[in-house]
């Protein structure tokens, strides 16, 4: 688990979004989600008042929702999306609760990187 600043490249420069992270190797999952820990405290120019994660595909954040039945808000498919759409499925409620500020960066991290989905079945 980690916390590292966002980067936005098309400014290129740190814009002060702090975002927790949880590496494919605690998730189990082909990619690094992040999580924000601003959740629905932050002002969104994109996609407005809808819940999401950050998916780390090729270097670049790919905006999923949360929700049982999340979707690639970008519409940008990438390999194994099918996978990441049935954790976040799995784990809506406790995504929700964060992005809520229900639980905190470390409690939602504890939760998603608690149940490696590699070896189970959901």
């Amino acid at each position: 688990m980690k916390w590292i600043r966002y980067r936005n490249r098309k400014k290129r420069k740190i814009d002060g979004y702090t975002v927790a992270c949880a590496s494919k190797q605690e998730t189990g999952l082909p990619y690094d989600v992040y999580v924000d820990s601003l959740g629905a405290d932050k002002r969104w120019r994109h996609w407005p008042g809808i819940p999401r994660i950050g998916v780390i595909v090729n270097d670049i954040v790919v905006p999923v929702s949360i929700s049982d039945t999340p979707e690639i808000l970008s519409g940008k498919e990438f390999a194994d999306s099918k996978i990441v759409l049935e954790w976040i499925a799995h784990f809506h409620e406790a995504l929700l609760m964060h992005w809520n500020k229900e639980l905190d960066d470390l409690e939602i991290l504890t939760i998603i990187t608690s149940k490696n989905l590699r070896n189970s079945n959901l």
